[in-house]
């Protein structure tokens, strides 16, 4: 592993992303002024460890010094934790989903878009091994977070219940037809038989 100031740069800015924060958020949590978070995070200026140690803190990140030959150990472990927290995040959002279609059902009605949202709430658990990327389950979270600021909404909006609705369904297809794909032939025809 480099210790490049562009990598520390890159590995905050990855943080930052994660907690959802802007620079200008950072900035005032941290205490240092955003241009020279931006300034950071693009590797174009050599970091004072105290802005770092600062930096590493309102991210909730810890430095620490471990032996190099334990490197490829201790990246394992925070990659196995990054991976446990978006599946927590993703089993969250299923499980938020079930509610905002009951909450829609009496606050719009039974419609169209409210019952397919509610076969969707019923579809997900199934569908959670198929949430196999970062990507995958970040797209159920602010799927889900979306569809909770519309149901929020007073009046709700059906225009933008439909939308919201409709990505999430296209996720669900998106899973559903990646999953079959991956299974082999019903059948094969062997030259041996």
């Amino acid at each position: 592993m480099s210790y490049t100031v562009a990598a520390i740069g890159e590995t905050l800015k990855a943080a930052r992303a994660r907690k959802g924060w802007s620079q200008r958020m950072l900035s005032s949590r941290a205490g240092l002024p955003q241009g020279h978070i931006s300034r950071i995070e693009n590797g174009a200026v050599d970091l004072k460890m105290s802005s770092l140690i600062e930096l590493a803190r309102t991210l909730d990140l810890d430095l620490v010094l471990a032996p190099r030959a334990a490197l490829p150990a201790v990246q394992a472990l925070i990659r196995e934790a990054e991976d446990n927290q978006q599946s927590r995040s993703a089993l969250a959002a299923a499980a938020a989903l079930d509610a905002i279609a009951r909450r829609l059902t009496e606050t719009v009605g039974d419609t169209p878009t409210v019952r397919r949202l509610a076969a969707l709430a019923a579809d997900l658990p199934g569908l959670m091994p198929l949430l196999q990327t970062p990507t995958d389950r970040a797209e159920l979270v602010e799927g889900v977070a979306q569809l909770e600021g519309v149901a929020d909404a007073r009046p709700v909006n059906p225009e933008t219940l439909a939308r919201a609705v409709r990505r999430l369904t296209d996720l669900r297809n998106r899973l559903v037809h990646r999953g079959s794909s991956s299974h082999g032939p019903a059948y094969s025809l062997d030259d041996e038989d």
